[in-house]
């Protein structure tokens, strides 16, 4: 049987889905072909999920934690009051919400989860359903003031859906305009562009983006970490300990700066 045979008679793992995570799932599929290199087969569904604390125990021996701390730019109280907000919606990439929201932490930064959803949001790994996050503050609640940096975790339809909301656009605009910290990987760079805050611009992103940066007159570079100001911006998951070393850099300037 060839490799599109396979992927042809691919059975959902959980019949219990309801017709939202269908929907879900369905659009995640079609939005990685199985030629894609970065969906990997080998990934298995989350079907109990963890609690974000388990979760994040999971991810403990990451590069992007491990890296922070080996260099000796992380301590534990170098980000002591620093609040960060992550944003995201369902369909986030797991690794890129986990592993920084991990190294931010363990470098003494107050980190939480802001969505649109009411309770917690739905991640995956590539094409799976992976780890459900409690959400912490409400998007339509949150107050740019009390932030300061933001994190956009990617994701085919987490990026998508924020870019279309009304709230998420006015959030980020809010702190650029402070000139705080916006750290965007994968498809969470999507959000910049619907928001305005691209153009003259230089980021990186998943590849398949950079038509739209470069349409949004943003210069875009094929590089694990960008930075140009207050951005920072990676491509994808292998990016991850460069992506979280960079903003973590950046936030330690910063508070530099302010004293």
């Amino acid at each position: 049987m060839s490799a599109n045979d396979k992927h042809k008679k691919r059975v959902r793992p959980d019949k219990h889905d309801s017709p939202d995570e269908i929907t879900l799932d369905d659009a995640n599929e079609m939005s990685f072909p199985a030629s894609d290199p970065v969906a990997s087969s080998n990934i298995t569904r989350v079907t109990e999920v963890p609690e974000m604390p388990a979760a994040a125990t999971d991810h403990q021996n990451s590069n992007a934690v491990q890296g922070a701390v080996d260099s000796g730019t992380a301590h534990a109280s170098s980000l002591r009051h620093v609040n960060i907000a992550i944003l995201v919606t369902d369909g986030f990439e797991q690794a890129e919400l986990l592993e920084p929201k991990q190294a931010l932490e363990a470098a003494g930064a107050v980190v939480h989860i802001v969505s649109d959803q009411s309770e917690s949001v739905q991640g995956f790994q590539h094409t799976e359903k992976g780890v459900r996050v409690n959400v912490d503050k409400a998007l339509s609640r949150v107050v740019p003031e009390d932030y300061s940096a933001v994190l956009l975790p990617g994701g085919v339809i987490n990026g998508d859906a924020l870019r279309m909301s009304p709230q998420a656009r006015g959030f980020i605009q809010s702190i650029n305009k402070a000139n705080k910290p916006i750290a965007s990987i994968c498809h969470g760079g999507w959000l910049l562009i619907s928001a305005g805050i691209a153009k003259g611009r230089t980021v990186t992103s998943w590849p398949s983006l950079q038509d739209d940066f470069r349409n949004a007159g943003s210069t875009w570079l094929d590089k694990d970490v960008v930075r140009d100001r207050n951005f920072v911006s990676s491509r994808k998951p292998d990016d991850i300990p460069a992506f979280s070393q960079a903003i973590i850099n950046l936030l330690r300037e910063q508070q530099s700066a302010e004293l």
